[in-house]
């Protein structure tokens, strides 16, 4: 500690690898299975060179003809890499090579968090699975933040409305596989996500 000032927590991009697990652990506990969507929030560098770089991973996502890629733009002006993958190792994989990208480009500092959606485990499915290629809407979601190293359920309800109470219970079943934000004032709300 220099100054009185605690160093930032460098960000773990293979924390994401945990999901996995986790999903496990909602579906068994929660009735929760991952919708299929997620995505990678990042403010936006001016500048050809990030134009480009967008363009290579939309290329590298594209040799894959299971995925689906999307860019999208919140109402705060802040840019969204949009992917789906019924398969949640896969999607985890995808997420990573995004962020990856981006951080191997000097762009590290410009990522926000990266999203991942849950669903309700469908009516009819007493394997908890959605089927094969099914994209479920999302009911809730687990938000990963780079600059805290930390994931936290985020389970909006309405129209800037969400439920505190239903995110911790998520929080604790997710505890023992993900590192979880512990200050809950930075538990932020995500009002304009473009994922489904």
């Amino acid at each position: 500690m220099i100054f009185g000032r605690t160093p930032p927590v460098q960000p773990d991009l293979d924390a994401l690898f945990a999901l996995p697990s986790a999903s496990i652990s909602l579906q068994s506990s929660a009735g929760l299975v991952c919708s299929g969507h997620g995505g990678v929030c990042f403010k936006a560098p001016s500048g050809q060179g990030f134009a480009a770089m967008q363009n290579d991973v939309a290329n590298l996502l594209s040799l894959e003809p299971s995925d689906v890629f999307t860019r999208a733009e919140d109402s705060f002006g802040y840019q969204w890499l949009v992917l789906a993958d019924t398969d949640i190792e896969q999607l985890v994989t995808n997420i990573h090579l995004v962020n990856s990208s981006l951080s191997d480009a000097g762009w590290g500092t410009q990522l926000l968090c990266s999203v991942f959606g849950l669903a309700p485990v469908p009516a009819g499915h007493p394997e908890g699975q959605a089927g094969p290629g099914v994209l479920l809407p999302s009911a809730s979601y687990l938000v990963y933040l780079y600059k805290r190293g930390a994931f936290y359920p985020f389970v909006p309800t309405g129209h800037e409305q969400r439920d505190m109470e239903e995110e911790l219970r998520l929080k604790s079943l997710v505890a023992d596989d993900l590192k979880v934000e512990p200050e809950l004032d930075r538990w932020f709300p995500l009002w304009d996500l473009p994922l489904p």
